[in-house]
């Protein structure tokens, strides 16, 4: 009790004694349960860019550009991720010190990665999350510049547009196919020049795929595609396509078998009909009798070939002894059979203009 002055007198009883004691004993066992049971808050350690899987790429659709790999502590389901005030795609939770996080548009720079809970910022990696325009894949056009009139036609130079290699001026055709058939239709005053283009791919979130000007490469039958350039834009009918890389030189030995009028055809230096610096040209041809008597033809081509995982292809072609190999020039188209396949060390000889 308390006396008028403010002084405790007499005898805590044992009943609150036990009372107290009970109480500081609660402390630190409550304290411990607060602790064990509280949800961690969030720590980001690292954040770095990670492929996109296929799966990815179907779910997140065309806007995703980015996939980052966070790791840290604390992490949890339902945290949802920005880059900086952009939401991102999705956050997908693996475990408490791991998630991904799914990426779309983002403007070309740093940018700050927050994690929310709620409407609550709970975490944030400053400065972690770089986004730098990835350079498009590269590749060669082979086809024809249609719809031009005269003096563009003329004007048009190596150089221009990314093209590397120029055909003559002619008249533009435009191919007209009516079942089995088809013919070649004027077009009154335009003109045309085949050509060989160096063009970058469009951003494109499906692997595997390549568009330019939005038309996509692998259609059938091949695009007409629009390049646009500094001073000029051109329409490209596409007829094939080569890597950008510079092809191998190699010597391949192929037999063409067929009638004696046919093979007298073959000479040396005979052409390809490519623009580009792979193009097969005959280096050497031997004649002989085969054994049912018909006249045969081993020829030496020598062109560019371009490495795949497991061996050579031209124009898209695999290349190796047992293939079939197709020569198409000018004068004839004969088929003959690869005998053998000679790469070199050395790039191919670069044509006019690369």
């Amino acid at each position: 009790m308390i006396d008028s002055r403010g002084r405790l007198f007499g005898r805590i009883n044992l009943f609150d004694a036990a009372i107290v004691g009970f109480a500081i004993v609660l402390i630190p066992i409550a304290y411990g349960t607060f602790l064990l049971f509280r949800t961690p808050k969030p720590i980001i350690t690292s954040v770095r860019r990670v492929e996109i899987t296929k799966e990815e790429r179907r779910v997140g659709g065309p806007g995703l550009t980015v996939k980052l790999k966070v790791q840290g502590t604390g992490l949890r389901p339902l945290l949802r991720a920005f880059i900086d005030d952009v939401p991102a795609i999705g956050f997908v939770f693996e475990n408490p010190n791991s998630a991904d996080v799914l990426v779309g548009a983002v403007p070309p720079g740093p940018h700050d990665l927050i994690l929310y809970d709620g409407a609550q910022e709970v975490a944030r990696s400053a400065h972690t999350v770089t986004v730098q325009p990835a350079p498009p894949p590269r590749l060669r056009i082979v086809g024809t510049i249609i719809g031009l009139d005269r003096s563009t036609a003329d004007s048009l130079a190596t150089g221009q547009n990314g093209i590397v290699q120029l055909g003559p001026v002619r008249p533009d055709l435009r191919r007209l196919r009516v079942g089995a058939g088809e013919i070649d239709l004027p077009i009154e005053g335009a003109w045309a020049r085949d050509a060989v283009i160096r063009a970058g791919c469009d951003p494109d979130p499906n692997a595997g795929e390549c568009s330019v000007g939005g038309r996509t490469l692998s259609a059938t039958p091949p695009p007409v595609v629009t390049i646009a350039g500094p001073s000029a834009t051109i329409n490209v009918a596409v007829s094939e396509v080569l890597p950008d890389a510079a092809p191998r030189e190699a010597l391949v030995r192929v037999r063409f078998h067929g009638s004696a009028e046919l093979l007298d055809l073959i000479k040396g230096d005979d052409r390809d009909l490519l623009l580009d610096q792979r193009a097969a040209t005959v280096a050497d041809v031997g004649r002989r009798q085969g054994n049912s008597g018909e006249t045969v033809i081993d020829a030496t081509l020598r062109l560019g070939a371009d490495a795949i995982q497991d061996g050579w292809r031209y124009r898209g072609r695999v290349i190796k002894p047992g293939e079939m190999f197709t020569l198409s020039t000018a004068r004839y188209v004969v088929t003959g059979s690869i005998l053998g396949i000679s790469v070199s060390e050395h790039a191919a000889p670069k044509g006019e203009g690369q």
